[in-house]
């Protein structure tokens, strides 16, 4: 490349040239620093690839996003343009972009958002995209991914959806030929091209090395993308320069040398002609001004962890009110009331839709929950295809754009499929980037057996769940109404899973009394049901229980007062993560006898919890049994009925904990 090409390349693109140039300097400087020991953990530089960052930037509208990963530096300088705030982050200061939480890979700003987990962005970049699309604004999302990525299944989910629906993303490929140190020829099989093709997407191709090129097929891409209201992707074959992270490179030495030789702003910075010498010349002022600037400020030294101001809830005796309608129609009743009032509410999920083949018919999920919501709100009812992890990164998106996903996932068995997008993607963020933004995303799945399904359809796995940061866990059970504990669920600004037991499907809002008990429920977000002797008996035993077990821990209890005079009391919470202690430990204070049932695995599960709260509170518990299933769910509906916890077992439980066995 001569001087004269050079010369010919910075009249036309002095924007980009000065901005990609800006990016390698910070790169080189944040990798001294590393050796300076002033950073910590790991830097992905992006030395080599600098230009695709501006050159996309360069076709967007203010409003548009880039949504990035783990080597995201230069995608977001490109975006923001943001030193101060970039520098001070990845140094771990209280004045970086997200205040130190989210440091090189986990940026978030106005218009930019990455992490850095292959390929699990894509689902959300789709989501931000839908949220465009219903909005009906003229935006689009571009999101950058790597050639290594192309083995993650999650991106083939994106871009199936993407493309059904019409999205307005643009896939942005940048294939450095690498994953990490190993070479595409071992990671992956098959034609790019036709993998985009077969999912009815548009594909544009350009490289690093003809600047011309790129700069028109990323203008051509972006112009397709928000024209055509379509999914695209644009590969962009280019070169790291750089290791992977930080030193860690055993490519061969002549290969890394010879694209050196070859990159455009290598050449620039090897040239140096005098209007280049004054760009780097601002450049090493601004940049040196930052890492000032970061020096001088806080380290971030404490973040604050999730802390429940849970307080003694008044009780109130349950007011018996006849109800003809089943928990599905009242769930039904109360998604059909949030998406009427709030038009920013949207509903996802496999099979919710009517069905449309000559003529509407009806189906309305696995649950018939969903109903005719899809002839109410066309536009805000979707199927999904089978993507668990998708449906939920793309509520997440859809969070993120402003509005209030309500996502249905059909069996509870398959969370499992979700669980990267729950746990790395839309639970962190609300800390992870500062404490700056809000999911409010509400996650619907039946869970429980008794109903015959078999080893994948029945099993309660919401222990796997527990403990997650930001995450709600709510079970609903008969004596609440599902519309008191939804109301409290819309209000919430983090994501919440809801545990909808299967049998609870099928019954009714319970108005039976107990014959030697009253029923009350605890005053506050999330009401617990509290079971108790009158007032002038004293309790025998204490059982814990949730969502569809209650209706049986009943007839257990009432069973055990007719036939052998045992009195016990009954705490059932509807939020099981976190758990508010008072009641629980009020209780167990009077009998010292706790037995705690769940349908899952009593292995570090709900009976677990309830155990290291009641040590943690120093309750002397005098006998503690934890009832649940450590096995696989038969399809023998007997064999179901047996191993899961029932009346005849649960009784059987309280006779032994009160005789001393």
């Amino acid at each position: 490349m001569t001087i004269n090409e050079l010369n010919e390349i910075y009249k036309n693109f002095p924007h980009i040239i000065n901005k990609g140039i800006l990016i390698r300097k910070i790169e080189e400087r944040l990798l001294r620093l590393f050796e300076e020991g002033k950073l910590n953990g790991t830097v992905h530089t992006c030395i080599g690839q600098e230009l695709i960052g501006p050159i996309v930037e360069h076709y967007l509208n203010v409003d548009d996003w880039m949504i990035s990963n783990h080597r995201g530096h230069g995608h977001y300088i490109a975006k923001t343009d943001d030193v101060e705030g970039l520098i001070a982050e990845v140094m771990g200061r209280t004045t970086g972009v997200c205040k130190g939480y989210g440091g090189s890979q986990h940026l978030f700003s106005k218009g930019f958002i990455s992490n850095g987990i292959q390929g699990g962005m894509t689902p959300i970049a789709s989501g931000l995209g839908l949220s465009f699309k219903l909005m009906k604004k003229d935006n689009i999302v571009v999101i950058f991914i790597g050639d290594g990525t192309l083995g993650q299944g999650i991106i083939y989910e994106a871009f199936n959806i993407c493309s059904i629906w019409n999205i307005p993303v643009v896939f942005v490929l940048e294939n450095n030929q690498y994953a990490q140190s190993t070479p595409q020829s071992l990671t992956f099989s098959g034609d790019i091209i036709k993998r985009v093709e077969g999912f009815g997407m548009k594909y544009f191709h350009s490289d690093t090395w003809d600047i011309f090129d790129l700069d028109t097929t990323a203008k051509n891409c972006v112009n397709y993308t928000r024209g055509e209201k379509r999914p695209s992707l644009l590969e962009i074959t280019t070169y790291r320069l750089k290791s992977h992270s930080k030193g860690d490179d055993n490519r061969n030495t002549t290969e890394i040398i010879s694209y050196n030789k070859k990159d455009i702003l290598s050449r620039f910075l090897t040239e140096k002609t005098d209007k280049i010498s004054e760009v780097l010349l601002n450049v090493d002022e601004r940049i040196s001004n930052a890492v000032t600037l970061a020096n001088e400020a806080p380290v971030l030294e404490n973040i604050d962890q999730r802390k429940e101001n849970f307080e003694s809830a008044n009780k109130k005796e349950i007011s018996f009110i006849e109800n003809t309608k089943r928990f599905n129609d009242m769930i039904f009743e109360t998604l059909k009331q949030r998406l009427k009032s709030d038009s920013n509410s949207i509903f996802i999920g496999e099979d919710i839709q009517y069905t449309t083949n000559i003529t509407p018919v009806p189906y309305g999920g696995a649950f018939k929950v969903s109903k005719d919501l899809s002839q109410l709100f066309p536009d805000r009812v979707l199927n999904t295809p089978i993507s668990e992890s998708a449906i939920i990164g793309i509520g997440t998106g859809l969070a993120i754009g402003g509005m209030k996903p309500i996502v249905e996932v059909m069996f509870g068995d398959f969370m499992t499929l979700a669980f990267d997008q729950i746990f790395n993607h839309a639970s962190k963020f609300c800390n992870m980037f500062g404490k700056t933004i809000a999911i409010p995303l509400i996650i619907r799945t039946p869970m429980g057996g008794k109903r015959g399904y078999g080893p994948t359809h029945s099993q309660s796995i919401e222990k796997h769940f527990f403990g997650i940061p930001n995450l709600n866990i709510v079970a609903l059970n008969y004596r609440i109404p599902a519309d008191l504990i939804y109301k409290s669920i819309f209000k919430e600004n983090s994501p919440t899973l809801v545990i909808e037991n299967k049998v609870l499907y099928t019954r009714h809002l319970a108005t039976k009394h107990i014959l030697g008990y009253r029923i009350l429920n605890t005053i506050g977000r999330y009401p617990e049901i509290l079971i108790q002797p009158d007032d002038k008996y004293q309790p025998d035993i204490t059982i814990i229980c949730y969502g569809g077990l209650l209706e049986e821990v009943e007839d257990a209890i009432q069973k055990a007062f007719y036939e052998d005079e045992i009195l016990c009391e009954v705490v059932c919470p509807s939020l099981i993560n976190p758990i508010n202690p008072h009641t629980i430990i009020e209780s167990a204070k009077k009998t010292g006898k706790i037995l705690v049932i769940e349908e899952g695995s009593n292995i570090g599960g709900f009976g677990s919890e309830i155990a290291s709260i009641l040590l943690e509170n120093n309750v002397n518990t005098k006998v503690f049994v934890k009832m649940g299933n450590n096995s696989i769910i038969p399809c023998s509906i007997i064999a179901e009925q047996n191993l899961l916890p029932n009346v005849k077992s649960i009784y059987t439980n309280i006779i032994n904990m009160c005789n001393g066995n």
